[in-house]
């Protein structure tokens, strides 16, 4: 058997109010429809006025009960005062209305039902005691013409003490029903009420799982449409869950529409692919996706719950790792192929230099030479450029001013023979960045995109460097961006622009870019180029400030 639980104050106080409301009422019904039957047809010896003495009594005890009862702190002991004095009220109208003749001695069971509502199973049974003791002692009083009390002449002694024995079973009958189903109303509540609690726990952990997992969850129904959207699916997309469910083919297009051509396989297990989507900013990502079947409590399918990640940055990870696999490669064959070709290639400059000075030689022949010399000097900066990829040196660190860094790359490119007036070259850089970092090499960096830039811009145009600090998680970065007006760069040959060797020009080595993305990566940096065809190209490298690499050494 369960114990009884302590009563919570309001708890305690609604139920006083409900029996203040219902005292009213069953006054209003019964003594009310008493006094109209007793005014008109005398149906008991005592007159009308007692019981309108009965109806204004209660009336003001229950106005008494509602003023009272905010001010009550022990409202369990107020709740027996009220229900006592209610079955005392009872057994006065039961006296008045003729005792053991009386009809109403049925009310007593309504306040035994209340005792049992309001206190459960020992308010049941105090009340139904309370009872039994005034109902049976009126009833003696009456059979033995005690003070005011009127025998009645239609009921034998042993009527009496029947009539007194079946009254009070029938009190602790209906004190044990009603505090029974008290009992279990209460226990179900509290049960309801853990579970309750048991659910908004569930909830606010899934709440908390759904905000704070770091890969995006969306539930779709089975025609397709978005359901649900939790925070990190908002984070990598850039919409959120109002905007996704207007957008979502625009940014999923075709790869969510594949899953539902796999229901047979995702009733086996989940399925994994990757899609390319379209973020907010108009950016593309690469997310690697998990569907599987979204079912209710009896395994109907109500959807699909899509579980996905951005694998953008890992992919280029992975491209990176490759490249630095292919100059592993390449470099073991750089020694080798600097002294099989270059050794020979000097001799071979050296010996045409000397023919040159020979007498007697005709016009085409020295043309001829100077054609040899021409290309032999061509396949050592080939040679040069090729060694300073493979095998690079390690880069001499100290903090460098990006501002003097860059005048002087562009003061050497306009002294050189590829630059032409028609190019306007503007520099924004302040003088108070400071990167930390090799200068020769990165002002060959600066040199290379420079360079690429005159030859992009065949009729002239703006070359711009600009330069600003930002802040990128807790690193203070360097963020430096080359742009021009020249004829940019084509959607095929962009993701192939870091390739050693490849190159669109008739005389490139296809090297120079090559050389810039190992020097950027050797300085802990990143470099990304957008360009277009017709439009220009714009490169933009980040690198860290000689702060941060104070800090991070």
């Amino acid at each position: 058997m369960h114990a009884e639980q302590p009563f919570s104050k309001d708890e305690i106080y609604n139920r006083l109010r409900w029996l203040n409301i219902s005292r009213i009422i069953v006054t209003t019904l019964l003594i009310g429809s008493l006094v109209f039957f007793q005014s008109r047809y005398r149906i008991y010896p005592y007159d009308t006025f007692a019981f309108v003495i009965l109806i204004i009594s209660l009336y003001a005890l229950s106005a008494a009960y509602s003023w009272l009862l905010p001010l009550i702190r022990n409202l369990n002991l107020f709740a027996f005062i009220q229900i006592a004095g209610d079955i005392l009220t009872i057994s006065i109208l039961v006296h008045l209305t003729g005792g053991i003749d009386s009809g109403f001695s049925l009310l007593y069971h309504l306040s035994i039902i209340s005792g049992s509502i309001i206190l459960y199973r020992r308010g049941g049974y105090l009340a139904a005691s309370v009872s039994s003791i005034l109902y049976g002692a009126m009833l003696d009083m009456q059979y033995y013409n005690v003070l005011f009390f009127v025998r009645s002449e239609n009921f034998t002694a042993a009527q009496v003490l029947f009539q007194v024995f079946i009254n009070i079973v029938s009190f602790y009958a209906v004190a044990f029903l009603s505090s029974f189903l008290s009992e279990r109303l209460r226990r179900t509540r509290q049960e309801l009420q853990e579970k309750s609690s048991d659910f908004e726990d569930l909830r606010v952990l899934q709440e908390h799982i759904l905000k704070n997992v770091g890969n995006g969850i969306v539930t779709l129904d089975l025609s397709g449409r978005i359901t649900s959207w939790n925070e990190a699916a908002a984070a990598i997309t850039g919409y959120g869950e109002d905007e996704i469910k207007q957008h979502w083919q625009s940014v999923f297009g075709e790869c969510i529409k594949g899953i539902f051509g796999h229901t047979d396989e995702l009733r086996q297990r989940p399925f994994h692919f990757d899609g390319r989507i379209k973020k907010k900013d108009g950016s593309s990502a690469v997310l690697r996706m998990t569907a599987s079947l979204l079912k209710d409590d009896k395994a109907r399918v109500m959807g699909i719950i899509l579980v996905f990640q951005d694998i953008t940055h890992i992919l280029e990870m992975e491209d990176r790792v490759r490249r630095q696999e292919r100059l592993a490669t390449v470099g073991s064959l750089a020694a080798g192929i600097a002294h099989e070709i270059r050794n020979p290639l000097a001799s071979l400059g050296g010996s045409i230099e000397m023919l040159k000075k020979e007498p007697g030689l005709s016009g085409d022949s020295r043309r001829l030479m100077d054609i040899v010399l021409r290309e032999a000097e061509r396949l050592n900066t080939i040679i040069t450029e090729f060694l300073e990829y493979a095998r690079p040196t390690s880069p001499s660190l100290e903090s460098v001013s990006l501002s003097d860094l860059v005048g002087e790359t562009v003061t050497l490119l306009k002294n050189s023979r590829e630059y032409r007036p028609d190019i306007v070259i503007t520099t924004e850089i302040g003088q108070d960045i400071v990167i930390h970092g090799d200068a020769q090499r990165l002002r060959q960096v600066f040199w290379n995109l420079l360079l690429n830039s005159c030859q992009a811009a065949q009729k002239g145009g703006n070359i711009v460097i600009s330069a600003s600090m930002e802040q990128s998680g807790e690193r203070d970065m360097v963020t430096i961006t080359v742009s021009d007006s020249g004829d940019g760069i084509s959607a095929e040959h962009l993701p192939r622009i870091f390739d050693p060797f490849f190159t669109t020009k008739s005389e490139g080595t296809g090297l120079g870019l090559a050389i810039v993305h190992r020097i950027i990566d050797d300085h802990g940096g990143t470099i990304d180029v957008q360009s277009e065809r017709g439009k220009g190209t714009v490169v933009k490298i980040t690198l860290p400030t000689a702060a941060e690499r104070a800090a991070v050494a």
